[in-house]
């Protein structure tokens, strides 16, 4: 996958000068801390054939340079993946920090007409209530909450959307560029969202993302400890800014 390359190149030298603090391993997130304070997390459950799966990988990165556990974003194991994306979100903390909020309006920064209708992979309720209650048509398909048929959603998708909604679990699980394949005769606003979102700009600079939508780590602590427990979505909004930053 050239995402994953690009993800390497964009992050290898800041994660060689880098060292790994701690590593936590939550059932709805993961988080790594660098040792000079840096955070960054991961959804872990992002299908539930992952769900309470032992880490099969023997290697303690804790103490370590975070290369090593950046050369995972090219591995397929699921758990792999994810600590390297909570690396790469870490290593990227100081920027995202300093990313604006979203708009509160989305819709009109994307220039979508009235009774527009959006796709949306990967479902995110707030999200999808939000595009509804302003009139929108919004249809999901997310296979990990068993919400959509593949077979019905990508021919209307691809066919009649007028917007795509991504959740950064298709970077998670490595199917990023196969999703967007599939839309590649239209051009239409695409959005990447979610706390798993790799928040630069040059990871994407050769695919058809026109926004991002993810999280910085605020609250190092309270996050950590949401982590710990277990928490989903919304309790990690608590301890995190939501960030913004159009591609292109």
């Amino acid at each position: 996958m050239e995402l994953n390359s690009k993800i390497y190149e964009v992050f290898a030298d800041e994660a060689d000068r880098s060292v790994i603090d701690e590593v936590h391993l939550g059932l709805g997130y993961t988080a790594i801390t660098l040792v000079d304070g840096r955070c960054g997390i991961c959804a872990s459950l992002c299908d539930p054939k992952h769900a309470f799966a032992v880490n099969t990988d023997g290697t303690d990165y804790e103490g370590r340079a975070a290369i090593q556990m950046l050369r995972n974003i090219k591995e397929e194991n699921h758990l792999k993946r994810v600590m390297a994306i909570a690396l790469v979100n870490a290593l990227n903390q100081p920027f995202a920090n300093v990313l604006p909020e979203g708009p509160a309006d989305f819709h009109k920064e994307m220039e979508l007409p009235e009774g527009a209708k959006i796709a949306m992979i990967g479902h995110f309720t707030p999200i999808f209530e939000m595009f509804e209650e302003r009139g929108f048509e919004v249809r999901s398909l997310d296979l990990g909450k068993g919400i959509g048929d593949p077979e019905k959603f990508y021919p209307w998708a691809t066919t009649s959307a007028d917007a795509l909604v991504l959740t950064a679990t298709c970077v998670v699980n490595n199917t990023l560029e196969q999703v967007l394949a599939r839309f590649s005769k239209r051009i239409i606003p695409v959005v990447l969202m979610g706390p798993s979102t790799i928040m630069r700009k040059e990871v994407y600079e050769d695919l058809p993302i026109n926004y991002l939508a993810g999280s910085a780590v605020m609250v190092k602590k309270d996050l950590l400890k949401a982590v710990r427990n277990g928490r989903g979505t919304l309790d990690i909004h608590r301890q995190a800014k939501k960030v913004f930053l159009k591609v292109k």
